[in-house]
This record gives C-alpha cells, structure tokens and sequence, in this order.
C-alpha cells in the first residue's frame, strides 16, 4: 500500500496538514505515517548542559504522537495509521524515512519564518522541499476541506518532460481536472505547451503578467483551483542569494495546497 508521510511537530499546522493527508490518503486508497523527529536541547553556558534527558524527550515524543493518532483515528476509523520518533536532525532522519517507505507524497504544514532567516534558509518546509526526492504538498493554516476537482500545474514549459509520470499518476488517481498555466511577462515570448499531457484532457491557458506569482494568484483564484503543482528547480545557496526563486513567494501568498514535484 502506498504511504502518504506526515512529519508534525503537534503544532496547530501540523495538526492541520495531518487531517488533509488523512483525507488524501482515504482518497488514493493509501496510509499514513506521522513522523516526529526531535533534538537535544543544549543550554549554553560556560560549559554545554543537556537540558532534559533522551529517555524524557522520547517519552514525550512517543505520548505526543500517541496522542495525535487517536485523534486521527477516531475522524478515519478505516485510515491505516503509523507512527514513528527519532532522534535527530528533521531533513536527515525525514530521507531516511522516506528511503525506507518510498512515499506517494510529504504532507507539511506551512511553517513560517522571517527575515534573515528566510532570506538565507527559509522555513522548514522550504527546507524540506529543496531536499526532498518525492512530492511535497504545503498546506496552508486556512485549508479547512478536503477538495480536489481543478489541480493547476504552473510551468514555464522546461523540464516537464521529467515529471510527466508523477503528475500524471496523481492527477489520474484523484480525478481532478487539470490545467497548464504558462505565465509570461508581455514583452517575453511565450511557452508552447498545449501538447502537454494530452491522455488527461487538460485545460492551457497561457497568462500575460508583468508579475509571475500575482499571475499565478490570480489564476487560482479566478478558476477555484483547489491544488497548485509547481515544479521547483534545485539552487544553490548563491543563486537563492542573488537569483529570484518563485517557489517561497507562491508558498506564501497562495491559499490552496502546494505540490512541489521533483525531478524524476
């Protein structure tokens, strides 16, 4: 069975991405796994102090989790749901995890950060999807329902042919109407791409904006797409310096789900 992977912190998002993966999973006849990965805290003083025991920050983890799957349990009776703590670094033991479970998808709150923090790391989600091999679907705070009839797929025509695949299963596998967005600048040439995906009878529609995201936004807005597939380029930390990058701006301010889907 297919494995829908829901790293949660027990915060309020958290909790939120938990019940759309859950109906995700219900939907696409797959399970899912509820993730928490946790660190020693270190007090820093003169010299380092372990400010509570591993044993402790298990237990709490373990409760924790115990505590959310009930939850779930009880709003999906028929939903398989595991769970599992480790102790680590979030990106690392989450690819390990996902070596092990080869996972239909990540299901993430949108966790925020600000300023410098952004700017250089960004969240963790952000984190998340720079280092993640398999979809990542970011879940904004005011996802209250479960829809998926209209998936937008933005792209500006490059490297589609390299994930044909994923976006063909997973839009097959939920029955959504799909539409290719182009969104160009008015002076730009535009992008040919009404051949893309033929077999799903998807909607084109090429976007005239001086603004990428704003076109983006508009379009979501104006058609009632209820999920948004963007396909993120993988940069380095110069690049993210000094190279305007979409995906944490769309992130931001778009209010539907966000797939990110790798490479193939």
């Amino acid at each position: 069975m297919k494995t829908i992977v829901v790293p949660t912190d027990f915060s309020p998002s958290a909790d939120n991405a938990m019940h759309y993966a859950a109906q995700l999973a219900q939907t696409v006849d797959a399970s899912v796994l509820l993730l928490h990965v946790y660190q020693i805290p270190i007090s820093m003083n003169d010299v380092p102090v372990m400010m509570i025991s591993v044993d402790e920050l298990k237990n709490n983890a373990e409760n924790g989790l115990e505590r959310v799957k009930e939850v779930l349990q009880k709003s999906f009776p028929a939903l398989g749901i595991k769970s599992e703590s480790r102790l680590g670094d979030v990106i690392t033991e989450l690819e390990d995890v996902c070596i092990e479970t080869h996972p239909l998808a990540i299901v993430v709150g949108k966790h925020g950060a600000s300023g410098v923090e952004r700017f250089l790391f960004g969240s963790t989600t952000l984190s998340i999807i720079r280092h993640s091999a398999y979809p990542v679907i970011s879940v904004p705070d005011n996802t209250t329902g479960f829809t998926l009839k209209n998936i937008a797929l933005a792209t500006d025509g490059s490297h589609l042919s390299e994930h044909t695949e994923t976006i063909k299963k997973f839009v097959q596998q939920v029955n959504a109407q799909l539409h290719i967005i182009h969104v160009t600048e008015s002076k730009k040439e535009t992008v040919d791409v009404k051949d893309a995906f033929p077999e799903l009878n998807a909607v084109h529609q090429t976007i005239k904006d001086e603004d990428f995201v704003h076109g983006i936004e508009s379009y979501v807005y104006t058609h009632a797409i209820d999920m948004l597939m963007i396909l993120p380029h993988k940069h380095s930390l110069m690049e993210r310096l000094f190279l305007k990058t979409h995906t944490p701006e769309l992130i931001q301010k778009i209010k539907v789900p966000i797939m990110c889907v790798p490479e193939e």
